[in-house]
């Protein structure tokens, strides 16, 4: 697989995912915005390596269990970004320089609005927004599609 960056969207057991928002830098097109932990992929370097580098030097955890999700672009930029979902146990943040806030939310917490979602007074949007709409929407009908199997089994 090949991409120039990827990110990871970072779950615990009780399913609250890390959502970062960025620092203010200057020359950096996503300052300040909602984001998943991630960056740019280094030489040699593969796409869940980056993931995982990413997430470590970020917001001080290193997911484990990834899985790929998908590949994704900004629509600001020809970029391909590698999309993994991880786990950690550890609730522990540690953030670094690239990260001014970082939060655990519950999907629920989540409002959809047209073509963003808000997070308390954060706005979510982008390539941000479509990962966490795809997974979150692709989790939803798995759901539904495990209670339908359970319900037909059910004998009258």
């Amino acid at each position: 697989m090949e991409c120039d960056a990827a990110v990871v969207l970072i779950f615990r057991d009780d399913g609250r995912f890390l959502l970062i928002k960025r620092a203010d830098q200057k020359g950096d097109p996503w300052s300040g915005h909602m984001a998943l932990p991630g960056g740019h992929r280094e030489v040699n370097e593969s796409c869940e390596t980056t993931a995982v580098r990413e997430a470590q030097e970020e917001v001080g955890i290193t997911p484990t269990n990834l899985s790929y999700l998908g590949m994704y672009s900004p629509h600001n930029r020809e970029m391909r970004v590698a999309v993994f979902v991880g786990h950690t146990t550890s609730p522990q943040v540690k953030i670094d320089g690239e990260v001014d806030k970082w939060f655990w939310v519950h999907p629920s917490e989540l409002k959809e609005e047209k073509d963003h979602f808000v997070y308390q007074s954060y706005i979510i949007w982008g390539m941000t927004y479509r990962i966490l709409k795809d997974f979150l929407s692709a989790r939803q009908r798995s759901s539904h599609q495990v209670q339908a199997v359970d319900q037909s089994s059910l004998k009258e």
